[in-house]
């Protein structure tokens, strides 16, 4: 019989798309630190991405603002 921890387990495993990082395996000595742990480490990936698309977006946005204003 499946534990509710495997369950749990297996589902934050796709979560993450069943995929940790080797050196995350070899850092974290237990399954929930590593999966924590890579959760946490695709949440900063995100951000980091997050801010850069802003930054590209931003640009493009001020640069139309720009182009609006001065056709008025």
């Amino acid at each position: 019989m499946t534990s509710v921890l495997d369950v749990r387990l297996v589902r934050a495993l796709e979560l993450l798309g069943n995929k940790l990082d080797p050196e995350i395996e070899q850092t974290f000595p237990t399954l929930e630190e590593r999966i924590l742990a890579q959760a946490l480490e695709n949440v900063e990936l995100a951000e980091r991405k997050l801010r850069e698309i802003q930054e590209l977006v931003g640009d493009v946005a001020v640069a139309s603002s720009n182009a609006e204003a001065n056709t008025d």
